[in-house]
């Protein structure tokens, strides 16, 4: 199954439901239990989409992307694996972009990191995503871009687990900063547009 075609499945929406709610109760008791989840996935709440469900369910824990475990009412307590929000974290990188603001606000974004030589596949894979962002290398492990980005590196530094060893900064006024215009420009194939100044 395709990227694309499996982020439109019942089976991912279903998972990331879990992943953003962290755990849900099925009530043994109520056998239309789910329809509210159903609902907020845009699924139909109808007996069909209700067995499809369940059917999720059962695949999901057998491919140990779920764990389910029974409580002593006789209902189940259902969490998200983390097997299973590996999965959900790698869809969502693969998907994430730096959105272009209409004029750029002539602030510069740094990111510096000093990851350790027994996370070399983590520094390597926060290298490739940083290029595939746009990003452009300042210095040595100090990497820029012109472009609101805070949420997204805290998204690739969780993903990849270098939380405690990346370092976010804006820098407000940069002196002689064309070569960074410059280079980022022709790395992204785009004009920075430098922000109108304000009279005082």
């Amino acid at each position: 199954m395709g990227k694309v075609k499996y982020k439109e499945s019942f089976s991912y929406k279903l998972l990331k439901t879990l992943a953003l709610g962290g755990s849900i109760l099925i009530a043994a008791s109520s056998p239309y239990f789910g329809l509210k989840i159903l609902q907020g996935i845009g699924q139909e709440s109808s007996r069909k989409s209700w067995r499809q469900f369940y059917n999720e369910l059962y695949r999901l824990r057998r491919q140990k992307r779920i764990n389910v475990s029974q409580n002593p009412d006789g209902s189940y307590n259902v969490i998200i694996s983390n097997l299973g929000k590996k999965l959900v974290e790698k869809h969502e990188l693969d998907d994430l972009e730096i959105k272009r603001p209409e004029r750029w606000d002539g602030f510069w974004r740094f990111l510096s990191f000093d990851i350790p030589s027994n996370k070399k596949l983590a520094r390597y894979s926060l290298l490739n995503k940083l290029k595939e962002l746009g990003f452009i290398m300042a210095q040595n492990s100090l990497w820029a871009h012109p472009f609101e980005c805070r949420k997204e590196l805290a998204v690739i530094a969780h993903a990849f687990e270098v939380q405690s060893h990346v370092c976010f900064f804006v820098a407000h006024e940069a002196d002689n900063d064309s070569w960074l215009r410059e280079k980022f420009e022709k790395r992204n194939r785009m004009i920075l547009e430098p922000p109108t100044p304000t009279h005082t």
